[in-house]
């Protein structure tokens, strides 16, 4: 068992192209940036999150993720003029009296980073990009952001990690490759929903694990749908449901199903399940107007085949120059 997982890594490698080849989240409800860059600016503050999620804990060489995002807008009076309503309404629409009508649909840009690093025993992956957004207000309650994001993809072999029983063995020679990536998206959003599409690796690169032969695989193209609505059910308590499609050619998709309640915009439970057959638990809670905590936990597919204890994600976020003070996201919840 103890050399499991790093010799599993190994033997993955050449099939690495065929399977998902970016992270799964229990927590990207709360963070969709992670998977659409139109999301970039779409708050009033800077949206800071640091994210860990280990799977099959307990195990050596068990598969890791760690990311940080960062977004911000620019031109969207981030400063906050909303006054006394700035805790609760919604960063535009009709609730928000406190404004000026002008700028209920003044267009505004936004900025964003992100930086993933994945790790499955002796492989590595670690992706970073820069992205940006445009945001545009079809009317005083519904707005549309288009976003693009670029940046470069490292996948690495470290068999120093690995033990072979001939030293001088073949399949005991480093590999890295360093590709650059391409991500787009589109964001429809309201104070009380949104919907969004995008699709990243558009570049569709190849990849050689092997510089001494002709075969190459692709980084492939994984599209996604999400969509999730806020009902209020009383001044104090929302139900939040959400929906996530993902498509990876040639695979078959896979649906995602969650609902959040929210209790005062500060307390959240809730549940995740994946179609093929994963349960995850979520929570979270907002600490202050800067800081957040959310954390989940799943058992994997199929209950990880025996191995380790779960899969744990904890996922801190910080509103950093939220002037406002604002204790909820307006736009993302």
């Amino acid at each position: 068992m103890k050399l499991l997982l790093p010799l599993l890594s190994l033997l993955m490698v050449p099939f690495l192209a065929l399977a998902q080849q970016k992270p799964q989240y229990s927590q990207y409800s709360i963070n969709n940036y992670l998977l659409n860059p139109a999301i970039a600016g779409i708050e009033r503050y800077a949206d800071v999150k640091l994210g860990s999620r280990s799977a099959m804990s307990g195990v050596e060489g068990e598969p890791t993720t760690f990311y940080l995002s960062a977004h911000a807008p620019l031109g969207y009076g981030a400063g906050g003029n909303r006054g006394r309503y700035s805790k609760n309404a919604p960063s535009f629409g009709g609730s928000d009296r406190g404004g000026r009508q002008s700028e209920r649909f003044r267009a505004h840009h936004g900025l964003g980073l992100l930086v993933v690093h994945d790790r499955l025993g002796a492989f590595a992956r670690t992706e970073a990009s820069m992205a940006y957004a445009y945001h545009l207000a079809l009317s005083g309650e519904v707005r549309l952001s288009g976003g693009v994001s670029g940046g470069l993809i490292q996948q690495r072999l470290r068999p120093e990690e690995l033990t072979f029983a001939d030293p001088g063995d073949a399949a005991g020679s480093s590999w890295s490759m360093v590709k650059p990536n391409l991500s787009a998206g589109l964001w429809l959003y309201g104070s009380q929903f949104y919907f969004g599409a995008s699709a990243t690796q558009l570049l569709g690169n190849s990849v050689s694990f092997d510089n001494s032969v002709e075969d190459h695989s692709l980084l492939y193209e994984h599209y996604f749908l999400t969509g999730a609505v806020k009902l209020n059910v009383t001044e104090e308590v929302s139900l939040v449901p959400s929906i996530m499609l993902m498509w990876l050619h040639p695979l078959p998709g896979s649906v995602d199903f969650n609902l959040r309640a929210v209790y005062q915009n500060r307390l959240w439970v809730g549940g995740s399940y994946r179609q093929n057959g994963n349960y995850a638990l979520l929570a979270g809670v907002t600490i202050n107007h800067i800081f957040d905590l959310g954390y989940a936990y799943d058992r994997g597919v199929p209950a990880n085949y025996g191995m380790g204890n779960g899969n744990h994600e904890v996922v801190l976020g910080m509103r950093v120059f939220n002037k406002a003070k604002v204790l909820c996201p307006s736009n993302l919840w």
